[in-house]
């Protein structure tokens, strides 16, 4: 396997297992009985953001298995708003709003997780050697 294929490989992968576990705990905070009976003091807005964008990392490791070039624009996407979602968390926190420490760690390392692949993406080759377009 080349470099190229397995690198492609190893991203679409780590999409998929990181999109598969946002989805899954999601869903299990939003819909299961033992998911709301735990949740603790979630933001609602933060919680559906990421079951939603949970899909659309799924879709990211989807088009970076297949080699479409609009994983570059997804990811800028996600980054984007990730990072809104996150400022928007930071002023609920500082307006005295009910949060979860682990919420803010997640929300924090999802953010940073897609601005590094929307960097990784448009500064590298990683798309140079496809003529493949969504």
């Amino acid at each position: 396997m080349n470099l190229l294929k397995q690198r492609k490989f190893q991203i679409a992968v780590l999409f998929l297992v990181f999109g598969i576990m946002t989805v899954v705990s999601g869903g299990r905070s939003l819909f299961t009985e033992e998911g709301i009976a735990t949740r603790g003091n979630i933001v609602p807005l933060v919680l559906w953001f990421n079951f939603i964008a949970g899909f659309f990392y799924l879709l990211a490791g989807v088009s970076t298995f297949k080699m479409k070039t609009c994983v570059k624009k997804l990811s800028v996407v996600l980054a984007s708003l990730s990072s809104i979602v996150l400022l928007y968390l930071a002023v609920h926190i500082y307006q005295g709003g009910l949060y979860e420490t682990k919420t803010v760690v997640a929300m924090s390392f999802r953010t940073f997780f897609w601005i590094a692949f929307a960097v990784y993406f448009h500064r590298s080759d990683f798309f140079s050697k496809t003529e493949c377009r969504c």
